[in-house]
């Protein structure tokens, strides 16, 4: 038997025959164990066969009888080549399904490349149950830049004696990674022809027009696996987004789809529904497979409000009077919203009130003639009924020996807990949005070890109601129930799953007669259309409940009734409800619900949550409820109607938004949650239109001026869309306020203030100031980017100068959210203002207009310093890239990455391919960061991110800059130089003038 050898240092076609006896046993083993890895399997229906009996994986374990029909199924569905879901109610092991179904692919010889997508919460367990079940090599892909290149460098390709990499060899098996990296568009991840993906979560994709299935839809996968304990939230459209991205050819069409079955109101409808996703949606609860599952009995407290909340709750009620008082319109709906928000904070803790702590803090002082050592913690605990209920609760369970799970919607929700349990000495953890993978698993494993001392968990019911198993818990908390109802449930399931023992407890506290109690009721009937839809699928009998989305009228109806229930409500109340003991309201304020596990399933019983008969005073249905309800609250219409004062002295400014647009960007999130969109209308009288800018005008053209820098008017006018009708002149006049507005906060180099103040000036007479060589130009910026602080006193002072009065900006700009962002951003916008005009005056110079005109970059002439070559964006990367650079920069703006690649004139269109062209227009949009988006093209060079291009134009400007530096440093060498000659020659003459003289003498 001949073996068909290559020799090292040899090509492929140096190769040849040689006996197998004189050819190493090693490298024959070594080669039919490669040769192994990728065989071109072809998936036969026929040759699926059911597993009868479990397989003994690795460390001895086996799957549950109802895990090994569900490895059937996927089995199944891989042979005949059906993407599928695996909706299993949240605690049934899915995790552990896809795993042992990976390894029977593993097992028949498909070797990978599989990839698992799952939230950074999980990954961690993903991992660890890679490794607990199967022998396969499984990586993670995450971390920073540099970690992820070292994973491509030795853990993911296989290479040849030379270093290069063989095709489609990878020395993984499974690769782990998170939606946050396909979201990235890793171009490494791109390339491979994934076998198999399995989406964890993938309720994440119910959006069709999100962005990780764009990223998603780009990606080489043979067989989709999506894993979710909630197919169906809201609604039907959601629904869709998942099965057009598992089979687009089946369900191509939403419109037809919504046609067939948008509204599900027969029972046709339902069963037809029902036969198109049974063949590829497999769903079982808990009590289907685990009969001896410990039951959940769910207890809802209705909460009081404490006096102090009662009167914040009005308060915010009269703040936004002239809100409320016009109803569920379209331009007021953001309004509403933003109200029912600060109501919502209301009842959880008024500390989470802009300005309340204090003002509470100072009242319970002068009210105590005797101050507490314990003074905070009181004034905490008292100030909130839930926090008065989760003070009396805790003792209680603590002393049964329960371990509890207390969730919570907000981060600065679980701070208040936080100080509480570290004030009363209680031992706890905590996941939220802001602790990383591995500090997760951390604490969980503390949590969960058999002589763990934690006593309870704090966790963000969104952040942590992913994939965490915490049967070590058997009570939980909900301190403020989700609008979905599904996230409450999947949170619920963190203790209540398989391998729980003991019996659960759920407590939900709910604030009794607010708008909270309302709101509550209207979104646990969310819950029917999963009834509906999915719970005979496991066969079960279920019925076609109503499915209601929040409409206007709906919003409108949950303040009001929360609203009469502020001054109805009797001023002992909440009183009388501090000063019962826990007892006393288990007993007397709660509906508790048990669902066995022979129960129709963990949802709730909608006839447990009917609202209390309403108060027929003040009908709901009155189209003048709130003049009413006002004249029965005593409040002064007149002072209403002209200014609203609330209680809290400044309005909330959220450092994150996510309004009714597509903004995006860290510049744009420093909008009052209070604030009315009227202020963004143009001003009805001419004199007012012409000197005052609302707030979203003034965003986007601060937007622009960093994208196009000073001057360029007509290029920010043409791109902004701006909802009023704009000129040149009011684009200069926006973007001179803004820089006055930042240099009078600005606390950086005095030279760059100097720049920025020279350059904003307006010249006398009227003409296009040019600045060259300034000082604060073409100096270097100061390390960390935010400037140095001086003693030097600024040359200038900005209140003496006559131009400002027609540039003030407190008088331009009415909108205090607006300002107070501005003044967080100007370290950035004079930054960024002086870098786009030091390449625009010191690096194209006399050749911008040939720029502009379309010249192509060979034919511009820029001198080059000299940059470090070994920090650059990509391997490809050279000096005609540098320039093009910085030519597309200038021509179409700061981040226009996609366009200039678009480019013709300049290099990277030949090099790397023209981009996607929605990544073009999006980011001609600007309010949408696309500049990260990397389209490959086939055939071109790698396309770097736009952070390393970003990287790429600080590093050649600030080489420009420390060239110049160097050059100046130079010439005043030589001047000095010069200086010193001229003074020794006259100082020679001197002397040599009166050695004459006495000479002569």
């Amino acid at each position: 038997q001949n073996q068909f050898i290559k020799a090292l240092a040899f090509s492929l076609l140096d190769s040849t025959w040689e006996l197998k006896e004189d050819v190493d046993e090693g490298k024959i083993r070594e080669f039919k164990r490669i040769q192994s890895r990728h065989p071109e399997l072809k998936r036969v229906a026929s040759a699926w066969k059911k597993l009868e009996l479990s397989h003994e994986y690795k460390n001895r374990n086996q799957l549950r009888e109802y895990q090994l029909e569900g490895v059937n199924w996927l089995l199944f569905n891989w042979y005949n080549r059906q993407n599928c879901i695996l909706a299993d109610e949240m605690g049934l092991g899915k995790t552990i399904q896809s795993i042992a179904f990976l390894q029977e692919v593993y097992n028949v010889g498909i070797h990978g490349p599989f990839l698992v997508i799952a939230p950074l919460s999980t990954i961690t367990n993903w991992e660890r149950e890679f490794n607990t079940w199967t022998e396969m090599n499984t990586i993670v892909y995450h971390g920073s830049l540099a970690s992820r290149q070292m994973i491509q460098q030795y853990e993911m390709y296989c290479k040849d004696s030379r270093g290069r990499l063989i095709p489609g060899a990878y020395k993984f098996d499974a690769l782990i990674t998170t939606f946050e990296m396909i979201l990235s568009d890793c171009p490494e991840l791109r390339e491979i022809e994934w076998r198999c993906v399995i989406i964890d979560e993938a309720h994440r994709l119910k959006n069709r027009n999100c962005k990780l299935l764009d990223s998603l839809k780009h990606m080489d996968l043979e067989h989709k696996v999506l894993l979710t304990g909630t197919p169906l939230q809201n609604t039907v459209e959601e629904l869709f987004s998942l099965l057009h991205f598992l089979e687009p050819s089946q369900f191509p069409s939403e419109s037809e789809f919504l046609k067939d079955f948008g509204d599900l109101k027969t029972e046709e409808q339902v069963q037809k529904l029902q036969a198109i996703l049974k063949p590829m949606m497999l769903r079982r609860l808990k009590e289907d497979v685990e009969k001896n599952l410990a039951p959940k009995q769910e207890t809802i407290i209705e909460v009081e409000l404490t006096n102090i909340q009662k009167k914040y709750y009005r308060a915010i009620l009269e703040k936004n009077f002239s809100f409320l008082s016009k109803g569920a319109g379209h331009t007021n709906m953001p309004n509403l919203l933003n109200t029912m928000m600060e109501l919502r904070k209301c009842c959880n803790h008024p500390y989470l009130i802009n300005g309340a702590e204090e003002k509470i803090l100072t009242e319970f002082r002068e009210a105590c003639h005797i101050i507490p050592h314990d003074f905070h913690l009181q004034a905490m605990v008292r100030s909130a009924g839930k926090l008065v209920l989760i003070d009396k609760l805790l003792p209680k369970l603590k002393a049964g020996g329960h371990k509890v799970l207390i969730f919570s919607q907000m981060v600065r929700c679980l701070d208040i807990l936080e100080d509480y349990l570290i004030q009363r000495r209680y031992l706890y953890e905590r996941i939220d949005g802001r602790v990383r993978g591995n500090l997760r698993q951390a604490a969980i494993d503390r949590f969960s070890k058999p002589d763990s001392d934690r006593f309870v968990f704090l966790l963000c019911t969104r952040a942590g109601g992913l994939g965490i198993n915490l049967t070590a818990a058997d009570t939980c908390i909900i301190f403020d129930s989700d609008w979905n109802p599904q996230n409450d449930l999947q949170a619920q399931a963190r203790c209540h799953r398989i391998g729980q023992s003991k019996a659960v407890k759920v407590y939900r506290l709910i604030t009794r007669n607010s708008y909270e109690r309302e709101m509550f009721d209207k979104a646990s009937l969310k819950l029917g259309l999963d009834k509906a839809v999915l719970q005979s699928m496991s066969g079960r009998d279920g019925n076609i409940t109503g499915i209601q989305q929040f409409s206007k009228k709906e919003i409108e109806d949950l303040l009001r009734k929360g609203a009469y229930a502020a001054i109805m409500e009797e001023d002992d109340e909440g009183s009388k409800f501090c000063e019962e003991d826990i007892d006393q309201i288990l007993l007397r304020r709660t509906t508790t619900i048990t669902i066995e596990s022979e129960g129709k399933g963990s949802t709730f019983a909608k006839a447990s949550f009917v609202a209390s008969e309403n108060r027929t005073d003040i009908s709901l249905d009155d189209p003048n409820f709130w003049q009413k309800w006002a004249k029965k609250a005593d409040l002064d219409m007149d002072l209403l109607n002209s200014k609203n004062n609330l209680v809290i002295d400044t309005p909330r400014v959220r450092k994150q938004t996510r309004h009714f647009s597509t903004l995006k960007d860290d510049d744009l999130v420093e909008f009052s949650d209070l604030e009315s969109e009227d202020d963004e209308r143009p001003r009805s009288r001419r004199h007012d239109r012409h000197h005052t800018y609302g707030r979203t005008d003034c965003f986007r053209v601060e937007k622009h001026l960093l994208v196009y820098g000073w001057g360029r008017w007509r290029d920010i006018l043409s791109h902004g869309r701006f909802k009023r009708r704009m000129t040149e002149r009011d684009v200069e006049t926006i973007c001179r306020a803004i820089l006055v507005y930042c240099l009078l906060h600005y606390r950086g180099d005095e030279n760059i203030k100097g720049f920025i103040w020279d350059l904003i000036s307006p010249a006398e007479n009227g003409k296009t100031k040019e600045l060259q060589n300034h000082s604060g130009l073409s100096i270097p910026v100061p390390r960390g980017r935010k400037g140095k602080k001086v003693k030097s006193q600024s040359t200038f002072d900005i209140h003496k100068a006559d131009w400002i009065r027609k540039y003030n900006p407190d008088t331009l700009f009415q909108d205090e959210s607006y300002k107070k962002h501005l003044k967080h951003q100007c370290n950035k916008v004079l930054l960024r203002v002086r870098m786009l005009y030091y390449l625009r005056q010191e690096v194209i110079g006399d050749q911008a207009e040939k720029v502009l005109g379309g010249a192509i970059a060979s034919e511009i002439d820029i001198w080059f310093p000299v940059v470090d070559q070994l920090e650059v964006p990509t391997t490809w990367w050279d000096s005609e890239a540098d320039k093009s650079l910085l030519i597309g920069v200038f021509k179409h703006g700061y981040e226009k990455y996609n366009t200039m690649r678009a480019d013709p004139a300049l290099c990277f269109l030949e090099k790397a391919g023209r981009p996607d062209d929605k990544a073009i227009a999006a980011e001609h949009r600007v309010l949408d960061n696309f500049s990260d988006i990397v389209t490959q093209q086939p055939g071109h060079l790698f396309w770097p991110p736009g952070s390393a291009l970003t990287a790429r134009l600080r590093r050649l400007v600030t080489a420009y800059q420390r060239s110049y530096k160097r050059e100046q440093m130079k010439i005043e060498a030589a001047e000095r130089g010069d200086r010193r000659r001229r003074r020794c020659e006259a100082a020679f003459k001197l002397k040599e003038i009166a050695r004459r003289e006495k000479q002569q003498r």
